[in-house]
Order: C-alpha cells, then structure tokens, then sequence
C-alpha cells in the first residue's frame, strides 16, 4: 500500500491521525512503535523504502533525512518531527488523550 493509497483511507482518532514513516532495522522507529503502542494510540506506518512517494514527502517536502518521522495531523494544525522523541510523543499526541479525558471527568 502506498501512500498515495493510505492519504484518504486515515481516519483521524480523537481528531488526531498519527502517521510514521518507517525504514527497515531502525531502532528509533522501533522504539516509536513500542511507545505509541504502550499509549494506546493508533498510527498508520509507512515504509519509506518501498514507498518513494513516502520517501520523497519526507525527504523533500518535510526536510528529514534521518527516520522515524512522525506527522500528527490535529484540528489546530499539522506537527511533525524527525527520530526517536519521547517527548513529543507525550506533547503532541498522549498529552491530547490525557487533557480530553480531563476534561470529560
């Protein structure tokens, strides 16, 4: 599956839709995957090697060239970043889940 494919098909989860841009026997991206599925939180990967379009977007429109890259796609705006980043992960993405849940209570 491309991305080309996937663009439409991402459904955004709590008004947020998380995308990873993965290459293969990456830690950092692997180490992303383990938080983001210790959070709960669903993402759409996309391998960067099979996917030139993935690749390109990446590379080109986003200026990263070190994997993963990380696009959060939220009502207030898009957020990206490039490598293994905790922090963002709990700033960008969890913190959301946590405000909302505060919120709701």
């Amino acid at each position: 599956m491309t991305i080309t494919e996937i663009q439409p098909r991402i459904e955004a989860r709590d008004g947020v839709a998380v995308t990873v841009y993965t290459k293969s026997e990456c830690w950092g991206c692997g180490k992303t995957k383990d938080l983001l599925d210790k959070a709960g939180v669903t993402y759409t990967e996309v391998d960067m090697e099979t996917d030139q379009a993935a690749f390109a977007y990446v590379t080109e429109t986003l200026g990263y060239r070190q994997a993963p890259t990380v696009v959060v796609s939220a009502p207030d705006g898009e957020k990206h970043w490039s490598g293994l980043q905790p922090h963002n992960i709990r700033k960008h993405i969890t913190h959301r889940d946590e405000t909302a849940l505060e919120a709701a209570s």
